[in-house]
């Protein structure tokens, strides 16, 4: 069984950057994409968030002895094939962990509707992982 005070851990600061991100919710397009510091503070959060979530992964899968997949995207892939995520969340978590390797390596110029639409809306599909780490780990 994984390590419920890592999980703990892990979940914790998903959840604080989650709380950073919620705060910034409020705010139109407009003004996001004029503000680059609430940029920075949107894409800094989001890229710990997502982090969070491929390392609980990670954490995961290695405890229960699946094999290591290739990239980080796919870790949520292994998680939806042993039915911890739905197979819908794991396609979802998969595109978050490639968008996460565009903030950290910036392989493209970021698009910021697109951050807004994660902020706004995908982040949901965050806390879906929560909600179900939770049940996994009988949290």
């Amino acid at each position: 069984m994984v390590s419920l005070s890592i999980i703990k851990t892990k979940i914790a600061r998903i959840e604080n950057s989650l709380s950073r991100l919620k705060e910034k919710q409020r705010v139109s397009f407009d003004e996001f994409k004029k503000d680059i510091d609430l940029q920075d503070i949107v894409l800094h959060n989001l890229q710990l968030a997502i982090q969070g979530c491929v390392d609980m992964a990670s954490h995961i899968i290695s405890d229960a002895g699946w094999a290591v997949p290739a990239t980080l995207a796919e870790l949520f892939d292994v998680l939806a094939e042993h039915k911890i995520i739905s197979r819908e969340l794991g396609e979802k978590l998969s595109k978050m962990a490639g968008f996460r390797n565009i903030i950290i390596h910036e392989y493209e110029t970021i698009d910021f509707k697109k951050v807004y639409t994660i902020l706004t809306k995908d982040i949901e599909d965050i806390y879906l992982f929560l909600r179900e780490i939770y049940v996994y780990a009988k949290l």
